[in-house]
């Protein structure tokens, strides 16, 4: 009994060595600064989490709650979650000494010398795999960031529904501004072809330019209509994306606050940080690093199913025996047998199964350095959109100020008779234009934080960051 306890004792001792794994990071070249131009308010990343209660529209907020929890996407990463997590418990159940209780009930005559008896037994029986070379830890290891890997994916999938939702909610915000737009026009040139068609007939106004009036009028009201059924399609798809009855959608629409002004945007959102710094905020490149020590943690295993392996095993039962009117109880153990193992055949599988298990791991490296490259990539292209918005901000103020006032002068000519219809429609197409540009410049401007916000990651830090990897129960 000495002598297996030191075996068993010797074989703890050796499964403190380990086989060697390739490394769980590796080397990235990424710029020390952004290679983009500066925002004009500098702030920082962090509470990104709660950047869209910073709108302060309950609205949006209540939308983006509604559609994360009827989203398919992130019903399947959670369930992912779920999945990795009972894995990684299963692993842990492996690794650990396995216990079971038995039962057995046994008839007949197993020695001739004894007559026909019965015997009955219950108690335990015990085994245990030994990991020599650290294969318990590295599945175990491996099983953890898989688990980190599925939150991580779970977090992304929440914020790239929460991105969607917003992005259609501010789309259709601003189409009722255009849809106004398209409006006022519609009414101004119906009320220019009214007074042509009167003024034709008092024989005034010459047939073809009251035509070219009720031909621009009919053209507003294309337009509208076109306007119009964009805002609906918006309407009837934030209605499948919240499950919200549309006669709800359409009342919290028409009682949502005021959008943000762009400097009220710019004061939200800043990235000062050097990118090595923010690139931790986006759960796709946490995801990567993961599944890189997963892989790594998989190697190690392969490695160590080719390496002799080790197992121990014991039972302790309570017996009853009865024969011939004689009974007796009694208790037997054993430890062991200690079982040392090493695989001869199907080594060639076993080999495979290490070059297979080294491939994927070169795979994750190389996804892992292309996540961060891309990750980097998109803040910059965020960051020069914005730049870009913010010099066109000004020029198209001016130019709306402008057109604005050419218009209402070349209607004051016309009405008088010194301007003909022809320019009172060219004043009015650039001033329609120019409107309908201020409102897409607003547009683009609010997708460009939304973009920013998920290049970002939505506020994700695999480091302090409880919210990005609670438990999704």
């Amino acid at each position: 009994m000495k002598h297996m306890l030191a075996v068993a004792a010797c074989a703890a001792l050796l499964s403190a060595c380990s086989v060697t794994k390739p490394p769980t990071e590796v080397a990235v070249d990424l710029a020390s600064t952004w290679y983009a131009p500066p925002l004009a308010h500098q702030g920082n990343t962090q509470e990104l989490t709660r950047w869209w209660e910073r709108f302060d529209d309950p609205v949006l907020t209540d939308w983006i709650a509604r559609a994360q929890a009827k989203s398919p996407t992130i019903a399947t990463a959670r369930a992912q979650v779920f999945a990795a997590r009972a894995a990684r418990f299963g692993v842990e159940a492996q690794n650990g000494p396995q216990v079971n209780a038995v039962a057995n009930a046994t008839r007949g005559i197993t020695d001739p010398a004894v007559p026909l008896g019965t015997t009955l037994s219950a108690g335990l029986q015990a085994s245990w795999a030994i990991g020599l070379w650290g294969e318990s830890e590295a599945r175990l290891g491996s099983a953890r960031a898989q688990q980190d890997a599925a939150g991580a994916g779970w977090h992304e999938a929440r914020v790239l529904v929460a991105s969607e939702l917003a992005q259609l909610y501010f789309s259709q915000r601003l189409c009722r501004e255009q849809l106004a737009v398209a409006l006022r026009d519609r009414d101004s040139r119906a009320v220019t072809a009214q007074n042509n068609t009167t003024s034709e007939r008092a024989g005034l106004t010459a047939p073809a330019v009251a035509a070219l009036a009720r031909a621009s009028g009919a053209e507003s009201v294309a337009r509208y209509r076109q306007q119009d059924e964009i805002c609906e399609r918006q309407v009837k798809s934030l209605t499948a994306l919240t499950g919200v009855p549309e006669p709800e959608v359409r009342q919290r629409l028409a009682s949502a606050p005021a959008l943000l002004s762009s400097d009220r945007l710019a004061s939200m959102l800043s990235v000062s940080a050097v990118p090595a710094e923010v690139i931790r905020q986006r759960p796709d490149v946490y995801r990567a690093q993961r599944e890189l020590v997963a892989a790594s943690e998989d190697v190690g295993v392969a490695k160590a199913a080719l390496l002799p392996g080790l197992s121990l095993s014991g039972s302790w039962l309570r017996n009853r025996f009865s024969s011939g009117g004689t009974e007796g109880t009694f208790n037997t153990w054993a430890v062991g047998p200690l079982s040392l193992s090493l695989p001869l055949l199907g080594r060639d599988s076993l080999r495979a199964s290490t070059d297979s298990a080294q491939a994927r791991y070169e795979a994750a490296a190389v996804a892992y350095a292309s996540t961060l490259r891309q990750a980097v990539a998109e803040v910059e292209q965020a960051l020069v959109t914005l730049s870009s918005l913010r010099e066109r901000d000004a020029s198209t103020l001016t130019a709306v100020a402008g057109y604005e006032q050419s218009l209402k002068g070349t209607e004051a000519r016309y009405r008088v008779g010194l301007a003909n219809l022809n320019e009172l429609e060219e004043a009015r197409r650039l001033k329609l234009n120019a409107d309908s540009s201020a409102v897409n410049l607003q547009q683009e401007r609010i997708n460009a934080w939304i973009q920013l916000y998920v290049a970002l990651g939505g506020g994700f830090d695999p480091v302090n960051n409880s919210n990005a990897l609670k438990d999704p129960a």
